[in-house]
């Protein structure tokens, strides 16, 4: 089933504000925390209260939006959302409340995120049209990270703190509009839609378990495996160089306003880089051009800290930053293109739990680099990331490589047509 533009441009945009909002809160309750009570362990405490969840409750997290309605539970949490927003506004001023406002804030996230994974195969059943509304949404998404503190900046500037979180409040509000076209889209679409010849069933077991029963089902099949080996390695490796990056701006010639411009350059790669699957890139397997995008990240880094040369980095930087979006958009796609219904959310939150974990690492292996050596280090993360990244590509292409004509064994399915990898 279609809806007409205006109902389906409504409800993707309204999702996508409240992407934005996600980012006004992170940046403003930071700033709460190192105003109120000017401790950055407060401030890590609140970082991480914002990842944690995601890990921790990956299990209940999937089984929660594989058991009840799709609208249903996004309604019920961006409602949720709305409301602590709101009371984060007028309450949230001591370490253990702007804590817990993150805790709640963080594990309400993942499950929207879960939600939104589940829903686009639902909604959009075609492989190049999940591919198309992957990429919007994850170039709104960044645009987030553009927007979100620049917001965050002129709304605080003129009535705090306070009145960023009320605008934050504002944005979960404003995507409950999308979930009145979300029901009826998926009233008037099968509720369980016949599965395709090459799909796998899920297993009885998969479907009754939690997060090990997602993670399981995630892992399932050698491409599959290869594609997601591959990013963990390559994402703990350039997650450790974001930490890095700070001490690298004192090597950089300019200093900071040539460090501040580099990352600007990153984001607008972000934002402009899946564009780039609607031309030749958007007719290869989702798993190559994720795999091949992850060693892109890591050259771009290496090539950042090997060439001190202002040009170069901000060429560097913007390759880095598209290709960064690029893998997002194809893994997650590839992910859930052939992932039965019924175990969507725990096979989402199983993704959501990876990948954090992945991160996790990179910050935690990054604390262990002295500050001095932040150039090697980076280089070093970019290394690492490029030679595994490489060789990542090399296998998953021959993996996805068609069988030969007298050859007895099959093709596992999907593989040469699979549209995206997470």
């Amino acid at each position: 089933m279609r809806l007409s533009k205006g109902p389906a441009l409504l409800a993707v945009v309204a999702l996508l504000i409240s992407t934005v909002g996600d980012e006004v809160a992170l940046v403003a309750l930071a700033l709460r925390g190192a105003d109120r009570t000017g401790l950055t362990s407060v401030v890590s405490a609140q970082m991480l209260a914002g990842l944690v969840p995601g890990i921790a409750l990956g299990g209940p997290i999937g089984r929660i939006v594989d058991r009840f309605r799709l609208d249903a539970v996004l309604g019920v949490t961006l409602a949720l959302e709305c409301l602590i927003a709101t009371a984060a506004a007028a309450f949230a001023d001591g370490p253990v409340l702007l804590i817990a406002t993150m805790l709640f804030l963080g594990a309400l996230g993942a499950v929207a995120q879960t939600c939104v994974m589940a829903l686009v195969p639902r909604l959009f059943p075609a492989s190049d049209a999940q591919l198309r509304i992957n990429g919007v949404m994850e170039s709104t998404r960044n645009a987030g990270y553009i927007v979100g503190p620049l917001l965050v900046g002129l709304l605080t500037a003129h009535g705090g703190t306070g009145l960023a979180l009320a605008v934050d409040a504002g944005t979960f509000a404003f995507a409950l509009l999308a979930v009145p076209v979300i029901t009826h889209w998926l009233s008037a679409s099968p509720a369980r839609p016949a599965p395709e010849a090459d799909t796998p069933p899920a297993p009885a077991e998969a479907a009754k378990g939690g997060l090990r029963a997602g993670l399981s089902l995630l892992w399932t099949g050698a491409q599959r495996r290869t594609a997601l080996a591959t990013i963990v390695v390559t994402v703990a490796s350039t997650s450790g160089v974001n930490v890095l990056m700070p001490f690298f701006a004192r090597d950089i010639p300019g200093g900071t306003a040539s460090y501040g411009i580099v990352l600007a350059t990153w984001s607008v790669g972000l934002v402009v880089g899946p564009f780039v699957l609607r031309g030749r890139l958007g007719n290869l397997p989702t798993a190559v051009v994720a795999v091949g995008a992850a060693a892109t990240i890591g050259l771009s880094y290496l090539v950042t800290a090997a060439y001190l040369v202002l040009p170069v980095m901000l060429a560097a930087s913007l390759c880095g930053g598209m290709a960064n979006s690029v893998q997002n958009v194809a893994l997650r796609t590839h992910v859930m293109a052939d992932c039965p219904q019924e175990v969507r959310g725990r096979v989402g939150a199983a993704y959501g739990a990876t990948l954090q974990s992945a991160v996790a690492v990179g910050f935690a292996l990054a604390g262990l680099a002295p500050a001095e050596v932040a150039r090697w280090g980076i280089l070093t993360g970019g290394a690492v990331a490029f030679v595994v990244g490489s060789a990542g590509w090399l296998r998953t292409r021959a993996l996805t490589a068609p069988a030969p004509a007298d050859a007895h064994a099959s093709v596992p399915p999907r593989q040469a047509s699979e549209a995206e990898a997470s």
